[in-house]
């Protein structure tokens, strides 16, 4: 075989590998897969034992991640007669070097409104490694959610004094969005029960 071939398909090779990395890098950041059934919380069953299914709601967000490139979230509920939000946050693991921090040990989530005030810290109900990423199943306490109001998602850390006073949370409610009847699976439903 010529020099000329064994050098094409050799590129030709890592092009259609590249390809294949690409695409696979892809796949694994749009993976919304972890940690997306309601945590059985004692509030989530009270609110399922007097309400039923009506105890529950939710909206699609209109960011895929934070404007800071940090974080992302997804599979919010929010059950208003108990004052509980859930949702999914997840960040890659990079995010230690980019903050110079050993690891997550000294992150927290709050939840805040447009003022920057905190409304609520999240406690982390379950936690679950993907990949390179770190998913974390959020709950939020003592959440009200009043029509015309924004609620904004950040991930904290004392320890390198972030966020900072100019730094834009994840969109978790807009002011002009509707909450939709949030529909109980089967497992969520015996969960709950």
């Amino acid at each position: 075989m010529k020099p000329g071939k064994i050098i094409g398909r050799i590129l030709l090779f890592i092009f259609i590998a590249g390809v294949f990395a690409i695409l696979g890098r892809i796949f694994m950041m749009d993976d919304n897969g972890s940690l997306t059934k309601i945590t059985p919380t004692e509030s989530a069953k009270e609110a399922f034992a007097s309400l039923g299914k009506e105890a529950f709601a939710t909206h699609k967000f209109r960011a895929s991640i934070a404007p800071d490139g940090y974080f992302s979230a997804h599979s919010m509920v929010y059950n208003r007669s108990q004052r509980e939000l859930q949702l999914t946050a997840r960040y890659n693991e990079s995010i230690y070097k980019y903050m110079d921090v050993a690891d997550g040990r000294d992150f927290y989530w709050e939840l805040r409104d447009e003022e920057g005030n905190t409304i609520s810290r999240g406690t982390v109900a379950e936690e679950e490694q993907k990949y390179f990423y770190r998913h974390f199943r959020l709950v939020f306490s003592d959440v009200t959610v009043e029509e015309g109001e924004a609620l904004y998602l950040f991930l904290c850390c004392d320890a390198v004094d972030y966020p900072k006073a100019e730094t834009i949370g994840f969109p978790v409610h807009q002011a002009d969005q509707e909450w939709k009847a949030y529909k109980l699976d089967g497992e969520e439903r015996a969960a709950l029960s």
